[in-house]
């Protein structure tokens, strides 16, 4: 797409070079007319036979070339964008934050969602300049908070998370890496990268191969696990009264367990790695050191919104034009005489008388 930095200079264009060609027509008639009312007919022959009217109609051709050229290189014509680098000082990143059922587990460090809100909490209180976005997820996926630089927005929401934000029971890590990688496709992000924090109880999808797809989009991910490998039981929140437990098909109370095979083979998968959510959210903050933040260094080439002015192509032009107009002449050469011709028209001496 081509601009115009002063497109002032076009309308001088549109409108003054036609009035040049009529102004160049109106001379010549001008001229011829005046000559007719001095010169009698049978003598203008002969005194405009040196003049190659061809010629000057190619150096009126060239002039007014010329001019429309040089009003051009006035306007400036700007195409394409410069290239420029520019230092990464911020990493963007989701937060994807597993909402099933089995979240609900009590272990060690108490319940599993709890801790986890917890852990993101204290790091939208370490981030700066960082832009962070969040994911929630269970047998699907969407975006609880969109890409910002004001955590304070991401932390409501995210207070605002529960299991029973989606409707859809399961835990489909797959859902949310693909949500993930079609947001980064569909703007503009510096360095791209996803941090899943689940049990790591996929019951659906197959997020291995998700993330491999993700990663061969330049998207690094990262997997944090919650809950403990010894296995506790899942509250039911359907049941009213005493506290209970969920029940399988046969009746027997369901144990959920920390699948940290899972969450190691999707990091992998994901050029990223895997830390345990540990004691007061400490997994999130080493993954964030350890892996986001080196991100954010660096440089990285992108167009600027400087245009690339090519004034200086029309107005090389230009010049061109003009000094050929100034080298052509508009006279016709003169017509040399045969050989033989010279010969008779050189007098011949006269002949010397003897005494």
């Amino acid at each position: 797409m081509i601009k115009f930095a002063a497109p002032l200079w076009l309308w001088c264009a549109l409108i003054g070079v036609p009035a040049l060609i009529g102004l160049f027509l109106w001379s010549a008639r001008r001229s011829r007319a005046r000559l007719a009312g001095i010169v009698a007919e049978r003598l203008r022959e002969q005194m405009l036979s040196s003049v190659h009217f061809k010629k000057r109609r190619i150096k009126g051709l060239l002039i007014v070339a010329g001019i429309t050229l040089l009003l051009i290189a006035l306007a400036r014509p700007l195409a394409g964008f410069l290239p420029m680098q520019v230092e990464r000082s911020s990493v963007d990143f989701f937060v994807a934050l597993d909402l099933s059922r089995s979240m609900l587990a009590e272990d060690a460090d108490g319940q599993r969602l709890k801790a986890a809100k917890g852990a993101v909490g204290r790091l939208l209180t370490n981030l700066s300049n960082d832009r962070v976005g969040l994911i929630a997820f269970a047998g699907e996926a969407f975006v609880a908070a969109p890409m910002t630089q004001d955590h304070e927005a991401v932390r409501r929401n995210l207070d605002a998370l529960e299991t029973t934000s989606i409707a859809k029971a399961g835990s489909d890590i797959a859902a949310a890496i693909k949500l993930a990688q079609k947001t980064f496709e569909n703007g503009e992000y510096e360095s791209k990268a996803l941090v899943i924090i689940s049990d790591g109880e996929e019951l659906q999808g197959d997020a291995i191969i998700a993330a491999r797809e993700a990663a061969g989009k330049g998207i690094r991910i990262f997997t944090i696990g919650a809950g403990s490998a010894a296995g506790t039981r899942i509250p039911d929140a359907k049941q009213g009264g005493p506290l209970k437990f969920a029940k399988n098909e046969f009746g027997r109370e369901v144990i959920t367990r920390l699948n940290e095979r899972v969450l190691q083979q999707i990091a992998a998968s994901g050029h990223g790695f895997y830390e345990p959510l540990g004691k007061e959210g400490d997994g999130l903050l080493s993954t964030y050191r350890r892996g986001l933040e080196p991100l954010s260094k660096g440089m990285k080439t992108r167009p600027s919104r400087d245009m690339i002015d090519y004034f200086q192509w029309p107005l090389g032009l230009a010049i061109a034009l003009l000094l050929g107009e100034m080298l052509l002449s508009d006279r016709r050469w003169p017509k040399l005489l045969p050989a033989k011709a010279l010969v008779r028209a050189v007098p011949r001496p006269a002949p010397v008388l003897q005494p």
